[in-house]
């Protein structure tokens, strides 16, 4: 089984990472997370801020999550510390 954590979308960081504050995390989840995670929505691959597009996927991820609850399906840690995860809104 997956771990789950839910929280409250704070900031978008580009068109497929942002920052939650941890509200709840699944009594099953095998790992800790902190109060403040930065998720990785997994099996997308969206434009870096710098390159053509990119604040363009930012904004349109801010004005569909920005301030919502979601629940993240946990599959793994990337190579820069963030959960890479499924995300569901609330």
């Amino acid at each position: 089984m997956q771990d789950i954590i839910y929280g409250l979308v704070n900031s978008v960081i580009d068109g497929d990472t942002f920052i939650i504050k941890g509200t709840e995390a699944s009594e099953s989840n095998k790992n800790k997370y902190s109060k403040w995670e930065r998720i990785r929505i997994a099996n997308i691959d969206l434009s870096e801020l710098k390159t053509p597009g990119g604040y363009r996927d930012k904004v349109k991820l801010e004005s569909t999550i920005q301030g919502i609850e979601v629940s993240c399906s946990v599959q793994s840690r990337d190579s820069f510390g963030r959960v890479v995860a499924e995300v569901e809104l609330l």
